[in-house]
């Protein structure tokens, strides 16, 4: 339960961090492509979350914390440490 509230918690860094290495040049363009069909998935009108039992208006939150996760994870680390390091989200 803990772990779920440390997820939320650090998901305005994540989402800051996630939008800077969207924008680096450096990040491969495949897990650009998986970040923008989330948000996308996300945003879209269609209340896809809603007809899962247990999941309702939180699935959306859940799967952009999962992958924003995994986008960040998938960027080549010399560049996350830079951004993490600019962010102060990494001591250096």
């Amino acid at each position: 339960m803990i772990q779920r509230f440390r997820i939320l918690f650090q998901l305005p860094g994540q989402m800051l961090l996630s939008w800077r290495l969207f924008r680096d040049p450096r990040v491969p363009m495949l897990p650009k492509l998986m970040v923008a069909g989330a948000v996308l998935l996300v945003l879209s009108p269609l209340d896809i979350f809603d007809w899962l039992p247990f999941v309702g208006g939180a699935g959306g939150l859940a799967l952009l914390a999962i992958v924003l996760r995994s986008f960040v994870n998938a960027v080549p680390e010399d560049v996350r440490a830079e951004h993490e390091s600019l962010l102060g989200l990494r001591s250096s």
